[in-house]
């Protein structure tokens, strides 16, 4: 294909993207992130760590936008969950409206030190408990300017008392803009609550429908930084599991940085991994047998939440030449089972859940609830190399080819 029928192609499947999500209702901007004044009306309060190569806004000091930062910026935040919460929607704020019962809101904002983030992540309180001491803390970093990640060495001595904190980092994905991956992140702990702390990494996407060849290179300029991170988070003793999950181009850019971990020697850092899960991972097929090949096999195996039925990365093998994604992998094809067999991975078809947007690109939000119920804990038969199918109204996982119950007993 030359290179005028490449372009054209890029930017048919743009449009139909375009078309497909055009009666999307206006998008939510910096100004949902500025903290309200009436906190207390939300009883219910998720507490998000974040870890971003974006820079800081520049009209609004409590978000971060598109631009591309060469220093890692840790932040965290409260996001206040309405009282009409229904699991898997984000109730956004209308502008100019911020309803306790109706929507979501920022109650506190912090940017915080390698220090301050790190001993935030040791404490063993639950994820929901905010930090009131720490609030507004920007006003006092900003002007020092994003602070590097400490070497290994000045980690922390192991503390004596609870249970090690386990942590929970997600990676977002394309046309994904800042407040957008942090409501969401906050929606993921509201509806399957678990001990432990919540961390979104978040890298500068564009947050445009045409900015996908960007966010390739944004994704790209941010994997030294999400490997370090993982390195300096792995290396701290006074943590507990550290369990990673990626969303559609974010999946590209966590392989990136668990191969880079490979590559370096870091065996450790992988061995500390809880479990990695990459939804609607858009990575060329090719491309993620040579990342498996020098990441090799993780315990418990790495899982993929796939649906062959997913428009969008139908689009993204449209451009990418036609290549397969290995987020619309069909868990029912002899060839896809041999190979998460043979390159130790687990595919799990969730085709059975329903999507909140119409590309079936997000179904990863409604199965989480049910995927907690099959894939804990860590040492759980069920967390294998092969291919499955997750009957959602049975939250079981199947073998292709058996039927119910009796599938899921044969995996043990």
């Amino acid at each position: 294909m030359n290179r005028f029928s490449r372009h054209t192609l890029a930017s048919a499947a743009i449009f139909a993207l375009a078309l497909i999500l055009g009666g999307c209702a206006a998008r939510p901007t910096s100004a949902v992130l500025v903290p309200v004044t009436a906190s207390e009306a939300y009883p219910h309060q998720i507490t998000i760590f974040v870890a971003t190569t974006r820079e800081p806004d520049p009209k609004y000091c409590e978000s971060f936008c598109s631009g591309r930062s060469k220093e890692l910026h840790l932040a965290r935040y409260v996001i206040g969950i309405p009282a009409n919460h229904k699991p898997a929607n984000i109730e956004w704020p209308r502008p100019g409206q911020k309803d306790p019962s109706a929507s979501f809101a920022t109650l506190s904002f912090a940017a915080l030190s390698p220090e301050q983030f790190m001993d935030n992540l040791a404490d063993s309180g639950n994820q929901t408990a905010p930090a009131p001491e720490l609030e507004r803390e920007q006003d006092q970093e900003q002007d020092q300017g994003p602070k590097a990640i400490p070497e290994a060495s000045q980690a922390a001595t192991p503390e004596t008392g609870p249970a090690k904190p386990p942590v929970v980092i997600f990676v977002h994905g394309y046309n994904t803009s800042f407040p957008e991956a942090l409501y969401r992140m906050a929606q993921l702990v509201a509806d399957n609550p678990n001990p432990g702390h919540a961390v979104l990494f978040s890298w500068p996407s564009d947050g445009t429908l045409s900015g996908y060849v960007a966010d390739k290179d944004a994704a790209a300029f941010s994997r030294d930084q999400l490997t370090a991170f993982l390195t300096w988070l792995t290396q701290d003793p006074r943590l507990g599991d550290i369990n990673l999950a990626a969303h559609s181009m974010g999946c590209w850019l966590t392989m990136e940085a668990l191969r880079q971990l490979r590559l370096s020697g870091h065996d450790h850092a992988l061995d500390r991994l809880g479990s990695v899960i990459l939804a609607a991972p858009d990575i060329d097929l090719d491309v993620f047998r040579s990342q498996m090949e020098v990441i090799g096999p993780l315990t418990p195996p790495l899982t993929v939440l796939a649906s062959p039925d997913d428009r969008a990365l139908s689009l993204s093998d449209q451009l990418g030449g036609g290549r397969e994604r290995v987020g619309s992998l069909d868990a029912r094809d002899p060839r896809i089972q041999a190979l998460a067999q043979a390159e130790k991975f687990q595919l799990i078809d969730i085709s059975s859940m329903s999507a909140t947007d119409s590309l079936n690109h997000d179904r990863f939000v409604g199965a989480a609830a049910t995927l907690q119920k099959v894939l804990e804990p860590k040492r759980n038969p069920l967390r294998k190399a092969g291919a499955f199918v997750l009957d959602a109204a049975a939250s079981v996982l199947e073998v292709p080819g058996r039927i119910g119950r009796a599938a899921a007993e044969n995996l043990q």
